[in-house]
Parts: C-alpha cells; structure tokens; sequence
C-alpha cells in the first residue's frame, strides 16, 4: 500500500474516532435530560392541578359549614319550640290531673248525691203507695171531715199542709240535685275532653317536631360525613402535593447532577480532541518527514523504502484500532442495570392488577414476612419521600434515573424508616422493616414500581414489579 493512501486511511478512522468520542456521551445525556424534563413539567402540571383541587374541596368544605350551620340553628329553633311545647304538655297535664281528682272528688259528691236521690225516692215511692193504697186525695178529704172540732180541723190542716210542703220539698230537691248532678258532671266531662283533646294535639305536635328535630339531626350528620370526606380529600390532596413537591426536587437534582455530569463529559471529550489533535498534527509531521525521507533514498534503496513505509503503515493501523475503544467508553453510561432486586424476602400474598375479592385495582405487589422483616432498596437512587401516611403507613418512595429512564418504586406499610428524604442509596441497602401501619392487614410489604413519576390513584403508571425483577 502506497504512502498516501495510508494517510488518507488514517485520517478518516482520526475523524470518526474523534466524532464518536465527542458526540456519544452528550447525545446520551441530552436525551435523559429532555425525558428528567418532561416528567419535571408532568409533576408540575399535576401540582398545579393539586392545587386547584384543593381550593375547590376548600369551597366546598366552607359550604358544606355553612349549611351545617344554618342546620345547627335549625335545630336550636325546633329544640326551642319542643322545650316550649313540652311545658304546654307538661301544664296540660297537671291540668288533666287536676280535673280528674275534681272527677274523683265529683264522684264522691255524685255519690252522696245519689244517696239523697235514693233516699228522698224511698220516701216518695212510700207516700206514693201510701196513697195508692188509701185511695189518693180523698184520704186528705176524710182527714179534714173526720175533725172534731174546728180547731182539731186547723190541726189537721196544718198537719195535712206540713206533709204537702214537705213532699214538694222533696220533690224539689231531689229535681234540683239530678240537675247539679247533671251540670257536674256533664261539665266536668267537657273540660276533661277538652284537656284531653288539647293534650292529643299538644302530642301529635310534639311527635311533628320530634321527625323534624330527628330529619335535622339526620341532615347534620350527612352534612358531617360529607365534611369528613372532602377532610380526607384534602388531606390526601395535599399528601399528593406533598409527594409530587419532593419528587419535584429530587427529579431537579436529578436534572442538574446530570448536567454536571454532561459538563464534564464535554470537557473531558475536549480534552481527548485536543489531545488527539496535537497527536494527528504530530503524526502528519513525522509522516512529511518520513516521506521526504522515503523519496530522497527511493531511487538508490528500494527495500529501506519500502521498509519505511511497513513501519508507517504499522504505526497508522495502531491508530485505528484504539479509536473504537475510546468511542466506546464514552458511550457508555454511569448505570447500566436494568433490573431491579426483589425488595424484601417473603412469598408475594398479592399480586399486581384487579383483584376479584374487592373489585380493586391493586397498584402494586404484597411480600408478606413477619414484622421487622429488612426492606432493601431496589435500585441506585435518591429518597424523595420518608413519612407516615394515612393510607400507605409508614413509606419511603426513591426516584431512579436507569439507563435514562426515571423510575419510582414505593415501600409502604413499614414498622420502621431508615433512611431521609434527600439521601442517597444503593441497590440492596436497608432502608427500613417490614410492618403492618396504615391500611393494612397484617405484616407485608406493599411495594409500587412506576415507569416515570409517583401518581395518585387511579395509579397511572404503574407498572407490574415482577416484569422488572431478576
């Protein structure tokens, strides 16, 4: 092979080794940076729409009061109208128990009454058989004629007279106690029934207040288990916000650790290109000379020429064969590994995907264990997340950049917490032990992976931890 066709070889394997050496690591780079950038705006975005959340479950939370509200004095109202008409009741009745001792001291009288009317009728029906029996009034007739003298006759007279006032007194009383009796009691009657009726409809109101007092009590306590509710909403919400705020920063220390780590790369590809530049420069050099050197003694020695141009030829393919190599290690990214380990021993009491026992997506898989169980890290990555959660319990969330793609994989229901938020961890470290807090039965790990950021339920997201485990 001839001199210059040597060079021309040599200087495009230069060109592609030095091209591939500046350009393969910060294309890499540039992608996980654009892909870290996009999940920075998707976690803002859904912050934002925390946000707003939580103002509209804030609107309706002081609705829902003001309703409560106006319910309470509602209920203070007809608690006030029942206190009034419970004191009607209880002065009506006192009333009725007052009229039925009157009814009790008016039989006593009735009674005495009756005794007179009995007695005055014994005596009336006496006089009357007296008087059937003696034939009537000519009886008075032969009592008057029967006298003796004129003053035995105004005797008799006067006896006669006496038993004529005194049998129309009797008459008299006995029509005057049947019409007191009759106007006691029929009087006495009416007051009862009156009272009576009075206590009925005193009663039917107070049941009418009663259902209605029971509805507003009933209202009240749907309008405070609807307040509890948008409660909870607001406390997931901002649990979310929380969550998304942490994984927010973590995802911008991500973005400016690789930054930093594309700076660098740059400057050392620059540096390999000077460096390899200096070296062409050298080497294009020592080729003049050795060419010059070549054609000087090509007409006398042919072997020593042809000698020379083996040993520039030797030198040249050295040249090449390194240029991959160098292109290769630049290429080549900090972490490699595309699996992730399995979290905790145990066997998997739960899988991932819909449930048939609760009709529920389960985000994630169940390792159960015994309590204090170790939780291993699943991956290289940063805590965004340690604290205890309403739901999850204790829990711990990492963020993940593998091979340039961000994961996220949550450990939940945990006795204990090893680690902080903004802590670096290793694949396999400790983080924490396995336990049984928040919604949980029994002693498992519950444990989320997400192809990209944490998000709420429904979870979307979230990925089958199994297809990602060795």
């Amino acid at each position: 092979m001839n001199v210059p066709k040597l060079k021309f070889v040599a200087s495009v394997c230069l060109s592609c080794s030095l091209v591939l050496s500046v350009s393969s690591g910060p294309v890499f780079a540039a992608t996980t940076q654009s892909q870290l950038k996009d999940k920075l705006n998707t976690i803002q975005d859904q912050k934002q729409k925390n946000k707003e959340s939580i103002s509209k479950s804030k609107r309706k939370l002081s609705k829902n009061q003001d309703k409560q509200d106006a319910v309470v004095e509602a209920i203070k109202t007809t608690d006030k109208k029942i206190s009034t008409l419970n004191g009607r009741i209880s002065s009506t009745q006192t009333v009725i128990d007052q009229n039925k001792l009157k009814m009790e001291q008016l039989k006593e009288t009735i009674n005495k009454i009756n005794q007179r009317i009995d007695a005055r009728g014994e005596i009336l029906r006496g006089r009357i058989r007296t008087m059937y029996i003696s034939g009537g009034a000519v009886n008075y007739l032969d009592a008057l004629m029967g006298a003796k003298s004129f003053g035995n006759f105004l005797d008799r007279l006067l006896a006669l007279k006496m038993i004529t006032d005194q049998d129309n007194r009797i008459i008299n009383d006995q029509k005057k106690d049947k019409q007191i009796q009759q106007n006691s009691k029929e009087k006495l009657q009416n007051v009862l029934a009156q009272t009576t009726h009075a206590l009925h409809n005193l009663n039917t109101m107070k049941t009418s207040l009663d259902q209605e007092n029971n509805h507003k009590q009933g209202l009240l306590k749907d309008l405070q288990n609807q307040a509890d509710e948008i409660e909870k909403t607001v406390l997931s919400t901002s649990e979310q916000h929380d969550i998304l705020n942490a994984q927010e920063s973590v995802v911008k220390k991500q973005l400016d650790d690789l930054a930093e780590a594309e700076a660098k790369a740059k400057a050392e590809a620059k540096a390999k290109a000077e460096a390899e530049a200096r070296a062409k420069t050298e080497r294009e050099a020592a080729e003049a000379k050795a060419e010059r050197a070549n054609t000087a003694i090509a007409k006398n020695d042919t072997d020593s020429s042809t000698a020379a141009a083996d040993s520039d030829s030797n030198q040249s393919s050295g040249t090449v064969e390194n240029a991959p190599q160098t292109a290769a290690e630049t290429v080549s990214p900090a972490n490699t590994s595309t699996q992730l380990i399995r979290p905790a021993a145990g066997y998997i009491s739960s899988g991932f995907g819909y449930r048939s026992f609760d009709q529920g997506f389960h985000p994630g898989i169940d390792i159960a264990n015994s309590t204090g169980t170790p939780i291993h890290a699943a991956a290289d990555g940063i805590v965004f997340r340690a604290y205890q959660s309403s739901s999850y319990g204790n829990c711990i969330m990492i963020s993940h950049v593998i091979n340039g793609q961000l994961m996220t994989t949550v450990y939940a229901h945990l006795s204990a917490i090893n680690v902080s938020e903004g802590q670096n961890v290793s694949q396999g470290q400790t983080i924490g032990a396995m336990g049984s807090t928040g919604e949980s039965f029994g002693s498992h790990l519950h444990f989320e992976v997400y192809n990209g950021r944490w998000t709420p339920p429904p979870h979307n997201g979230a990925v089958n931890p199994l297809n990602y485990m060795n």
